[in-house]
């Protein structure tokens, strides 16, 4: 599941990380630091039944549901990204690329 491959003239390369999230929230990519641009995020839930919640905030509880072996992506999102899962050790791949 973690092959994620996108063509595009503007991406050059997609950086990866792995994180395992549990039942409480927790950040699974900080914020951009200037001067780097993120031109794309994915977020991709691993697992083969947990539901991940993803939050583009440093607080709050409203976030975006991917369900397991789904993924969800943003352009042009430079903001943190925090997950929680309604699993313990639940793998999430997440790739993003820079200009």
């Amino acid at each position: 599941m973690a092959n994620i491959n996108i063509s595009s003239p503007f991406i050059r390369a997609f950086n990866h990380t792995e994180v395992i999230i549990g039942t409480s929230a927790s950040t699974a990519l900080v914020a951009a630091l200037t001067p780097e641009r993120r031109i794309s995020v994915i977020i991709q839930n691993q697992h083969a039944t947990a539901l991940v919640t993803v939050f583009f905030a440093a607080t709050g509880t409203d976030g975006l549901k991917v369900k397991a072996g789904e993924s969800i992506s943003l352009d042009n999102y430079n903001g943190i990204v925090r997950c929680v899962s309604d699993t313990a050790a639940t793998p999430v791949h997440i790739a993003y690329a820079v200009a």
